[in-house]
């Protein structure tokens, strides 16, 4: 039978899927941003695999509620935007979410990964949902695979988008990462090799095959 102490913690994460808050405004009104109920169940069931995970995100919103709703040991939310950052605490409070384990940084991720990883950093559950320039999306995903541990679960977030799509062919060809699902837009993977980096380009098979050796006649 699931614990009170499991089940609560669960129950206000499903509460929350359900009635999203609307914290993002991209010049066309007020919106929830990219959460949805499969997205939500997913990251409920890959947490729920640890006793108390440590999670970061680059980006916030919803998901960030989310993971606190779960009470891990700690929240690490890196994402540019005070007013962002304010209208959330404001949802967590009005919602009766706890931000005790909220370490949320205003900053852009290129800049604050390296330094936590630097620092020793480990997270057990990361989330790349933060610019998805490029090569914002792969210098988070540098840094964040680097504090992964095995067995930990990293979430792609947008893998609708040409940048953040080229990461998840990456992945899903890597013996590093175990891939776990696509749920909407979000992909979920694995780590099941200690590796911090991955390996040079001739041992990535999606790179490896997209590769023409001949360089283009000028």
């Amino acid at each position: 039978m699931e614990s009170k102490s499991t089940a609560q913690p669960e129950a206000a994460a499903r509460a929350l899927i359900a009635d999203p808050p609307r914290l993002h405004d991209w010049g066309r009104g007020w919106e929830v941003g990219g959460m949805t109920g499969r997205i939500g169940e997913r990251v409920i069931a890959e947490l729920a695999r640890f006793d108390s995970p440590r999670v970061i995100e680059t980006g916030a919103g919803a998901s960030t509620l989310l993971f606190c709703a779960l009470e891990p040991a700690a929240v690490t939310s890196i994402a540019p935007d005070e007013g962002l950052r304010d209208r959330t605490l404001a949802a967590a409070s009005e919602r009766g979410i706890s931000t005790d384990r909220l370490h949320f940084i205003c900053d852009r991720s290129e800049l604050v990964l390296p330094k936590l990883a630097e620092e020793g950093d480990c997270y057990e559950a990361a989330f790349i949902d933060g610019s998805h320039n490029w090569p914002a999306v792969f210098v988070d995903f540098c840094y964040l695979n680097l504090m992964l541990p095995v067995g930990g679960v990293m979430f792609v977030d947008d893998v609708q988008l040409y940048s953040v799509a080229q990461l998840y062919n990456l992945l899903r060809k890597q013996e590093e990462f175990e891939y776990v699902g696509l749920d909407d837009k979000m992909a979920t993977f694995r780590k099941v090799l200690d590796h911090p980096w991955l390996p040079e380009w001739r041992s990535q098979p999606y790179i490896e095959e997209n590769t023409v050796v001949d360089p283009p006649a000028s």
